[in-house]
């Protein structure tokens, strides 16, 4: 896997995709990032950004997990008047196709040992938006 780890903004395209939404004061980025979970294959890119923006919904709505970088946690910070609510099953959904046969970054992680910790981390977050 090279320069990734479990932890979902342990690679270059999350933290690639936080340097932009720190230019955002919205949730513009953030809806056009799930929004990609529409296509008919999703590159591992795609799936790792669509992980990063759930993650954020998630501590937009009070759940900050571990892990955060110190940029998203500035960003959270400055943007907590935003209500994210809408998005909760959005980025589920979005969840949902990031561990489906046809998306990259899944069929990645399946080649790893860490498969299973990696899709438990993940699971965790959907579970918790969909609370």
């Amino acid at each position: 896997m090279g320069a990734w780890d479990i932890n979902i903004f342990d690679n270059d395209d999350a933290s690639d995709w936080l340097y932009d939404l720190e230019e955002s004061e919205d949730l513009s980025l953030i809806e056009d990032t799930l929004e990609k979970s529409k296509t008919d294959y999703l590159e591992a890119p795609e799936g790792c950004k669509i992980l990063a923006a759930s993650e954020i919904i998630l501590a937009l709505l009070g759940n900050k997990r571990k892990n955060l970088p110190k940029n998203a946690k500035e960003w959270l910070s400055n943007n907590k008047k935003l209500d994210p609510t809408k998005l909760k099953k959005k980025a589920a959904k979005a969840i949902d196709k990031v561990f489906s046969e046809v998306s990259e970054l899944n069929e990645l992680w399946l080649e790893s040992d860490e498969y299973d910790n990696w899709r438990k981390n993940v699971e965790q977050i959907k579970t918790e938006l969909l609370k």
